[in-house]
């Protein structure tokens, strides 16, 4: 995962648009969408973004930058996230699993309501 993804996540787990996040760097929305999906960004914007999204400066100091330009995090970094997509999804995929059951229950009441009101 580049940085550009990390601070799309942080930014919408903040509750934030990239308008909203562009605002409060003095930045431009395009300019925030670009960096989320090239991870192209200058130290001094990935500063101002990390303080505004309270990025530990730890975890931004373990990304590097490789020989284009991009960020992207060292491999033992790289292990950790993808073990923890792995839980994300299976977690989602619960979710689903739960919401699709609460969905037939409702279903279920729904109908039970109808005819009782018939």
């Amino acid at each position: 995962m580049h940085i550009g993804r990390k601070i799309k996540v942080a930014r919408v787990s903040k509750g934030l648009t990239q308008q909203d996040l562009a605002e409060k760097i003095n930045k431009t929305r395009p300019l925030i969408s670009h960096i989320e999906q090239t991870g192209k960004i200058s130290a001094y914007t990935l500063n101002k973004i990390s303080a505004v999204l309270n990025i530990d400066f730890n975890d931004v100091e373990q990304v590097f930058t490789d020989n284009k330009g991009h960020y992207s995090y060292k491999k033992e970094n790289a292990d950790a996230l993808k073990t923890e997509n792995e839980h994300l999804r299976k977690e989602i995929d619960i979710m689903h699993e739960l919401i699709e059951s609460q969905k037939e229950v409702i279903k279920g009441l729904k109908e039970k309501s109808k005819r009782k009101y018939k």
